[in-house]
């Protein structure tokens, strides 16, 4: 999939809320935010607290082995918990608070892969009043593969760090390179090692400058 930029590009109005109470224009399935079929949708209030989500969230979460995070398990819960790592933690609040201060959509493409799937996809940002911000998660499309042990969670893994790129899950090979996780381990010959390295998540340059956080 071709890399793009990510953009404010469009004005918000009928995703506004006013005076508090969802405008008609924004009614639709579920708990009332429109969507296209298979979007997983959710709002944070101003406090980046998750305060809403729509029935493809479980669904989502279900579908890829992580019960744990249903509705019921993560409703007014603090959405930068979910993410661990430092840096890429950082990169969401700056996003978060962007859309919130101009006041437009922001659209972005990402990565969500399986070991056994690469799953690309598109992000919308949409600043709704009172500082609630609502995504939209589609997918773009898929990739067989085949299943890629060093993601299968819960392995056993060595003292050894590899850097993996949060946004397109690239891998750091070295000397600025940023590959696919497949090559980074027969680069790196990473399944003729004891153990499995550990994988600490980063942000890859190109990535950094396509969301115009790069001097962050």
């Amino acid at each position: 999939m071709k890399r793009g930029k990510v953009g404010f590009n469009r004005p918000v109005s009928p995703y506004m809320i006013h005076e508090g109470k969802f405008s008609l224009m924004n009614i639709g399935r579920g708990i009332g935010m429109t969507n296209r079929d298979g979007e997983v949708i959710y709002r944070i209030d101003g406090n980046d607290a998750l305060i809403e989500m729509n029935e493809q969230w479980d669904a989502f979460a279900i579908r890829n082995k992580s019960p744990h995070l249903v509705q019921q398990n993560v409703m007014r819960c603090n959405l930068w918990t979910f993410i661990q790592d430092p840096e890429t933690r950082h990169l969401h609040k700056t996003l978060v608070y962007r859309v919130r201060a101009k006041k437009k959509i922001l659209n972005l493409p990402f990565r969500c892969d399986s070991p056994a799937l690469r799953r690309f996809m598109e992000m919308d940002l949409l600043p709704l009043a009172r500082g609630v911000v609502e995504f939209h998660c589609r997918t773009i499309k898929t990739e067989p593969r085949d299943a890629v042990a060093l993601l299968v969670p819960g392995r056993p893994a060595g003292q050894d760090l590899i850097r993996m790129c949060s946004w397109c899950k690239k891998v750091d090979v070295g000397a600025g390179h940023w590959v696919e996780i497949e090559q980074a381990v027969a680069s790196l010959r990473l399944f003729e090692r004891d153990s499995l390295p550990h994988i600490t998540h980063t942000m890859c340059d190109a990535c950094l400058e396509d969301l115009g956080i790069a001097s962050l």
